[in-house]
């Protein structure tokens, strides 16, 4: 394992450059290993869980879940805080900032930076309430993708870029630009794709969950996609009345004449 991670250690310096020695020994960042074997452990949580729940009672979890809940809204509003100071007394430049231009502060922002990396591993929690209430149609593959990859970007973000706005000026660090990319790159796939939202309906989430269909009473068949044909007589009918008010009236005056005729 040793000898393997030294290998993994050396290509990524060869990729990415030199590790940002700021963070050397901290918990979890030294070796990439850790990271990668919480992931695979929650995939796997993720694809058998819910076959290990299929013939059992949901639990509540209530209780655990205000605790959970509240836990994370500290942590969140403890990194949020130590965020804002941190910038303001660095006097970070909102348009380029190096990695070690702030000193001291920037040291604050790498620490509360790595609750944050933590947070996603702890965040792992929301996929694992969901089965075990046996919420099932929470568990789309945006919402694995989006908990599965965000550790990993994160143990890459904080060996190679803990601080700074070095992404928005590469030029000034050109033995990290490869990292740059390699590490936001995968963050833009959650925002940009309209199809990802599409992904609950699509193969490999019923393979991971055949038994949704069974539960709830949800509809085996996808439901016809664009509103229904009511929908398309009442925007045309306010289309009209909106931007052709003339034509509105030149009709229901000619449907009056028609009446009175008669």
């Amino acid at each position: 394992m040793e000898h393997f991670d030294a290998s993994l250690s050396t290509y990524f310096k060869a990729l990415l450059g030199p590790r940002d020695t700021r963070v050397k020994g901290w918990f979890l960042l030294d070796n990439y290993i850790p990271t990668f074997i919480c992931s695979v452990i929650y995939l796997l949580i993720v694809w058998l869980g819910p076959k290990y729940m299929r013939n059992k009672q949901p639990f509540s979890c209530r209780g655990i879940l205000v605790v959970y809940n509240l836990g994370l809204t500290l942590l969140s509003l403890y990194m949020f805080c130590e965020l804002v100071t941190g910038v303001w007394e660095g006097k970070y430049n909102f348009f380029c900032q190096g990695t070690r231009a702030a000193g001291e502060s920037d040291m604050k922002i790498i620490r509360v930076l790595w609750w944050y990396y933590f947070s996603k591993l702890i965040e792992f929690m929301d996929t694992f309430f969901f089965i075990l209430r046996k919420n099932n149609h929470q568990i789309t593959v945006l919402h694995v993708y989006h908990h599965a990859s965000m550790l990993n970007i994160w143990w890459f973000v904080m060996n190679w870029v803990p601080c700074g706005h070095s992404s928005v000026c590469a030029d000034n660090h050109p033995d990290q630009l490869r990292g740059h990319l390699a590490v936001h790159i995968p963050s833009w796939l959650v925002v940009f794709p309209d199809w990802i939202h599409d992904f609950p309906d699509c193969s490999l989430h019923k393979l991971l969950h055949s038994d949704l269909q069974q539960e709830r009473g949800l509809p085996k068949e996808r439901p016809p996609e664009g509103p229904p044909e009511w929908v398309h007589g009442c925007c045309e009918r306010t289309h009209q009345q909106l931007f052709t008010p003339g034509k509105q009236c030149e009709a229901k005056e000619a449907a009056e004449g028609l009446k009175s005729k008669n």
